[in-house]
């Protein structure tokens, strides 16, 4: 069925934000105070709903307990973006990379969307195929996995 998921969601955004200071500015730029508030305005909001639509849903938000998934939420934000959590923790590091004004920095960002894909997302979409089946797969065809 699915793998054991090691590191939980929030885990991974902290390891990669601490990463982003650590590793060295090879090329530098301005901070765009104006889209560093942007995006992370946008992540705040995008969590916000995502959160609300879920809870209003009484189903579990922990990406830990997938089994315990009750309802396919569909609605709200969730007609966009088929993982807005996860959207607004990338857009948060992306954030966070332009505060730092480093390019170097943007690579984190990179890695925390394939690694969420690649271990998170996937097998999320398998259990929750495994749940609500046809429902499920119309619903992936119509919204995009990150925007």
């Amino acid at each position: 069925m699915m793998n054991k998921i090691k590191l939980p969601p929030p885990v991974v955004f902290i390891g990669c934000a601490t990463a982003m200071v650590y590793v060295p500015a090879l090329i530098t730029f301005p901070q765009w105070i104006w889209l560093i508030a942007s995006l992370v305005f946008a992540s705040m909001l995008i969590a916000g709903m995502s959160l609300w639509q879920f809870l209003q849903a009484r189903t579990t938000v922990s990406p830990l307990a997938l089994e315990q998934t009750s309802t396919l939420v569909v609605a709200g934000v969730y007609k966009i973006s088929r993982n807005p959590m996860y959207l607004s923790l990338a857009l948060l590091l992306l954030a966070w990379a332009l505060w730092l004004g480093s390019l170097s920095a943007v690579i984190f960002f990179i890695l925390f969307i394939v690694v969420m894909t690649k271990w998170q997302i996937k097998q999320e979409e398998q259990v929750l195929e495994q749940l609500f089946g046809q429902t499920y797969l119309d619903y992936k065809q119509k919204v995009r996995r990150w925007l």
